[in-house]
């Protein structure tokens, strides 16, 4: 009897082992700083607000055209026969329409711009946080940026990781101030 409780009791402590060795293994980490750090986002972002600026100044432009043809058109609407005055108020909705819609064209294309060149960032990233959850026993990695973890028990934070793994910059941070005695 002594015999099979001591096996019980051996088994009982294999189990509890093998499945203390499974247990899930938290980790989390701030994806938004994680993005902020890697080089290649200042490019992407030096890359986006170039074209951003360059179809600021295409829309400029027709604006500029428009405040031309509105202040013509004030300046001679007293000299202008009806139907003229009916030209000119068509051509300047048609120019606002324009302004109107390439403003929105824009927006999208920036849009468009940014998701095309943040894709492989974005993928660089995500192969990290897997590559680091692989190779450190990682069940689960949340994302503490996205603000959806209400309560957690104590966990890791897998940033460190993350940045040995891409080779990252530290973040560059100002002097402490000091104080005049």
């Amino acid at each position: 009897m002594k015999k099979i409780s001591t096996i019980i009791i051996v088994m009982i402590a294999v189990i509890s082992s093998t499945y203390a060795q499974k247990a899930n293994k938290f980790g989390y980490l701030n994806s938004s700083e994680l993005i902020g750090l890697m080089p290649e986002t200042a490019k992407a972002d030096s890359a986006v607000d170039k074209y951003a600026a360059e179809l600021d100044a295409l829309g400029q432009q027709m604006y500029l055209e428009y405040q031309k043809k509105a202040t013509d058109a004030q300046a001679k609407a007293k000299t202008m026969t009806e139907e003229q005055l009916e030209i000119v108020g068509k051509e300047l909705a048609d120019l606002e329409k324009r302004i109107t819609d390439f403003q929105q064209s824009a927006e999208q294309k920036i849009g468009a711009k940014k998701d095309k060149l943040y894709g492989p960032i974005l993928q660089k990233a995500n192969d990290g946080i897997k590559a680091v959850a692989k190779a450190n026993g990682y069940t689960y990695i949340f994302d503490s940026g996205a603000g959806s973890i209400l309560f957690a028990e104590e966990s890791d934070d897998v940033l460190p990781l993350l940045k040995a793994h891409l080779k990252l910059p530290e973040p560059k941070t100002a002097p402490a101030a000091t104080t005049p005695k």
